[in-house]
């Protein structure tokens, strides 16, 4: 999957940002990232400033979801 089928998820304990399928993230909550982490907040691309152009992106996620 491409970084355009993700949106931007946020973990509101930890603070970083995860990578939503867009289907899920289209559909109501509760939303899980690929890694597999629970989010709170699901707002704007994975590829932009709030997913991997973020202060801390989840790791796992950048690596399954790459841009």
């Amino acid at each position: 999957m491409t970084s355009s089928q993700h949106a931007a998820g946020r973990d509101q304990e930890s603070g970083l940002a995860h990578a939503v399928p867009r289907e899920a993230a289209d559909g109501p909550p509760p939303w899980v990232a690929v890694c597999g982490t629970p989010v709170a907040v699901v707002q704007g691309s994975w590829s932009g400033r709030r997913g991997l152009g973020s202060a801390s992106p989840c790791r796992e996620c950048a690596r399954r979801a790459p841009a």
